[in-house]
């Protein structure tokens, strides 16, 4: 298996497209890939219905190394990820006895009897691999997909976070063969300018690849992200400097933080430093300014 370098995540669900759930698992992939040096391209939402999925997963392995699903591994008729991957393999779903054993004891470590329908939790076709869900009763799939000369990696995840999140750093990232690439990110954070105004002052640096620079207008202000990619994170952020440097002259006073740094919290700190006090009247904010002060 050729090392994965690029990745696409597909999230699962009607209630996403109809807006009743916010789409967190992405964001949360999304950024795990970036810090381990994988380039993601695509990511897009599917309803539960089994066409689309086949659909959407196809085209998703003709474009990338890796094919990162989420949600669809419920037991009941409209949890259709194990049976869109199954149709896409061209292989049957049966129940894996070892599988079944574990999810019949779980139910009963609970008090409860197992619903027959769980019984789909426990399917395994023979290209998969499960992937233990300590959190839940739905364990993920690892699939190896070989066209050609060419192989790719599925991995169903499910839906719930506290679940997904550990099902992925625990079970399902160690087992991947990565890039051998590192991401360094940086953002800072302005003020007093707007995005557009900002685009033309950076100019052709918007146009770089590695390092890239890109703008984003926040409730905060403008952050402007620089990231960069070599086979080490040392190395990376050897890359990343010249820009940052740069960007850091033209930027001036303009910069008023970075990452993680919060306004409010940065005034605060500085006035205590500073041991000063701080006055205010205040009208229409109801009092908004020193409760995030406070």
């Amino acid at each position: 298996m050729q090392p994965i370098r690029t990745a696409e995540i597909i999230s699962v669900g009607t209630e996403l497209l109809l807006g009743e759930t916010v789409d967190t698992n992405s964001a949360f992939l999304a950024g795990e890939l970036a810090a381990a040096g994988i380039d993601t391209y695509w990511a897009l939402r599917v309803g539960d219905n089994l066409e689309r999925l086949k659909l959407a997963l196809s085209g998703a392995l003709e474009r990338s190394d890796l094919v990162l699903l989420t949600g669809g591994l419920g037991p009941t008729d409209d949890d259709l990820t194990r049976e869109a991957i199954a149709a896409v393999m061209g292989e049957t779903p049966e129940i894996d006895a070892e599988l079944e054993a574990w999810l019949r004891g779980r139910f009963s470590s609970l008090g409860r009897e197992m619903p027959e329908r769980n019984l789909k939790q426990a399917w395994l076709i023979p290209s998969a691999e499960a992937l233990p869900n300590p959190g839940g009763t739905a364990p993920g799939w690892l699939v190896t997909h070989t066209a050609g000369d060419r192989s790719r990696l599925i991995v169903a995840l499910p839906g719930p976070p506290r679940e997904l999140y550990a099902m992925w750093r625990d079970h399902a990232l160690p087992r991947l063969q990565l890039s051998g690439s590192d991401l360094y990110r940086l953002t800072l954070k302005t003020t007093g300018i707007g995005e557009s105004h900002l685009a033309d002052l950076l100019g052709d640096l918007l146009n770089e690849a590695n390092p890239s620079v890109a703008t984003y207008a926040r409730a905060d202000g403008v952050h402007v992200r620089v990231a960069a990619k070599d086979d080490s994170r040392a190395r990376a952020e050897n890359r990343a400097q010249p820009v940052v440097a740069r960007l850091r002259s033209l930027l001036g006073d303009h910069v008023w933080g970075s990452d993680e740094d919060e306004r409010n919290e940065l005034i605060a700190s500085t006035l205590r430093q500073r041991g000063l006090t701080l006055a205010s009247a205040e009208g229409p904010s109801g009092g908004l300014l020193m409760a995030t002060l406070a």
